[in-house]
């Protein structure tokens, strides 16, 4: 995987969101549609420190009937990423 900083015609998620209905609408939920889940082994710390550094926090830490307790943030750009820990 790579991660970067893209150019700034780059639109990610939050500025599209700005002036596109279907882009609201698509992350008017607490799931991740077009992120990225990681599995992490202590979920709990991971959101800790997620927050603590001002991560933009979706959902707090559950257990959602999926076999792994889940957080979802979002990143400076709008991304969103699925944490989880599984049961």
């Amino acid at each position: 995987m790579f991660l970067s900083t893209p150019s700034p015609q780059y639109e990610g998620p939050r500025r599209h969101r700005e002036h596109c209905e279907a882009a609201r609408r698509w992350q008017d939920n607490p799931w991740v549609i077009d992120g990225l889940f990681v599995e992490v082994e202590d979920v709990h710390a991971h959101h800790a420190r997620a927050q603590a550094h001002g991560a933009a926090i979706l959902r707090e830490p559950e257990d959602v009937g999926v076999g792994f307790t889940l957080y979802t943030a979002e990143d400076i750009e709008g991304h969103r990423w699925m944490f989880g820990q599984r049961l």
